[in-house]
């Protein structure tokens, strides 16, 4: 891998890393929270990066190597504005608390098979990306195609988006593929190793998340845990080498998951959370459509779980900082779609009568049902069994921390998590005219985009193994560091 390539990956990552370091409430002590930030700054990086990108072209045209100058000056500023920020790191109230300590022998296991694993899945992303160096299907039609037409075309890299091609979405959000094209104008032309470190850095940003934010939340044989299962999970992987959007949009769930854990625990010092949950929330819809329907699903399930004793005011209050992190993703998402965007494939057949007689079809629930159990039974490409049961049965023999079950923070993760499952669904349903065939070729990637989300909320309420402490108290200590 070039140099040049691995400039534009750090330099990615340190604009997010100094970005979030610069956004951090002083009021929150940043010191027990560098793995998460370290974790955040991969994702954040790329948006950010990707942001500007997108918007060079539309206001200067294509990009040359003066775009890693204005990233360094970007970099520089942001490192200034942080050393001018005194006591950013100051920690006045809210430290994170952990539980105790598990036992030392089960945390040098967990520790050690979790390298291992970690190592075992880096061989297979590089292995699989050597033997497929052009990723999957969609990536050949969808999102490397459409970073080749933008790179290629000069000025006229808006044929990229032309609606004579609508086999290949030129509808799609552009985060990707903005990512794709930013490392060929570092390496100064197309490699196949440009969408394949996007990738790997997506992939292993999503495990490092998992890993730091259990770290930090609950302790950190319980993060490795996570982590080792979600690296265990072959389809991850192997998906992850497939350079579509799923595992970049699922980051962006996992991130806004996570920032929303850290709001509950911290609300009452400061509302920052709230706003960089609304940015992570409109990366997603920066990422993929299926980012929409999630900004969706996360504000339903603030409004059904809102404490019933909780004022409106400060109800307004929370809502206008999301909404003011995620407003400047929202104004980019919609001038893509009506200044360049085509109609959605699926969206083009969404008539009234059709859409009335699809909705009103018993048999498309019926195969969109089969289709979820099924995918469920099967999903992890693991070959033997499910991930999902191999999940739940862990859960039944350690047991779950009843202070956790009741946390706001829970309950609004499992209906991100339900609407998210009933979104997709109505949509395959109200939507495709063969839902069986959608339901077939897509629903695998819609399970995978949550399954981040999914192992986080487990092993946050799961007990930790060999626990020093009684169960009692590791309960009363979770439920203190969220908060109810």
């Amino acid at each position: 891998m070039s140099a040049a390539l691995i400039l534009s990956a750090l330099l990615a990552v340190a604009i997010g890393f100094a970005f979030l370091c610069a956004t951090w409430p002083r009021a929150v002590d940043f010191h027990p929270y560098r793995a998460v930030v370290t974790a955040l700054a991969v994702g954040v990086g790329l948006g950010i990066t990707a942001v500007g990108l997108f918007g060079w072209l539309v206001l200067f045209g294509p990009p040359d190597r003066a775009l890693m100058a204005v990233e360094l000056a970007v970099l520089i500023l942001l490192a200034g504005w942080i050393n001018r920020a005194k006591g950013w790191r100051a920690p006045v109230v809210g430290t994170a608390k952990t539980g105790p300590p598990a036992s030392a022998l089960v945390d040098r296991i967990v520790v050690m098979a979790f390298v291992v694993t970690l190592a075992c899945a880096a061989a297979a992303f590089v292995g699989l990306s050597v033997s497929r160096p052009h990723g999957a299907w969609d990536a050949w039609m969808n999102w490397n195609l459409r970073a080749r037409m933008i790179f290629r075309a000069g000025t006229e890299w808006r044929v990229a988006f032309s609606p004579l091609i609508p086999w290949s979405h030129p509808d799609y959000p552009m985060l990707v593929q903005a990512s794709v094209v930013r490392t060929w104008i570092y390496a100064g032309g197309e490699t196949l190793l440009g969408p394949a470190m996007v990738a790997f850095l997506f992939t292993f940003g999503t495990a490092g998340l998992v890993v730091a934010a259990l770290a930090a939340l609950r302790d950190r044989t319980q993060g490795m845990l996570a982590g080792l299962i979600l690296l265990a999970t072959p389809f991850l992987i192997f998906h992850g080498t497939s350079q579509y959007g799923d595992v970049p949009v699922g980051f962006f769930f996992l991130a806004t998951v996570v920032l929303l854990a850290l709001h509950d625990r911290h609300r009452e010092a400061t509302g920052a959370f709230a706003i960089l949950t609304g940015l992570t929330t409109g990366l997603a819809g920066w990422t993929k459509n299926e980012g929409l329907l999630f900004l969706a699903a996360v504000v339903l399930a603030t409004l059904l779980t809102l404490p019933r004793a909780e004022g409106g005011r400060r109800c307004a209050r929370e809502a206008g900082l999301f909404l003011l992190g995620l407003l400047p993703m929202l104004v980019l998402i919609a001038y893509f779609k009506l200044r360049f965007a085509p109609p959605n494939d699926l969206m083009s057949t969404f008539g009234a009568g059709e859409t009335l007689a699809r909705l009103t079809d018993p048999q498309r629930y019926l195969a969109v049902a089969k289709g979820y159990g099924r995918e469920v039974a099967t999903f992890g490409f693991n070959g033997l069994i499910s991930a999902a049961p191999l999940l739940g049965a862990y859960g039944v023999c350690v047991g779950v921390c009843v202070g956790e079950l009741r946390t706001r923070w829970f309950r609004m993760t499992v209906w991100i998590v339900a609407l998210m499952l009933m979104g997709h669904a109505m949509v395959i349903i109200a939507t495709s005219a063969d839902a069986a065939r959608l339901v077939n070729s897509s629903l695998d990637r819609l399970l995978l985009q949550l399954w981040p989300v999914i192992v986080l909320a487990c092993f946050r309420v799961f007990r930790s193994p060999m626990r020093r402490a009684e169960p009692g108290k590791e309960s009363a200590l979770s439920a203190e560091n969220v908060g109810a």
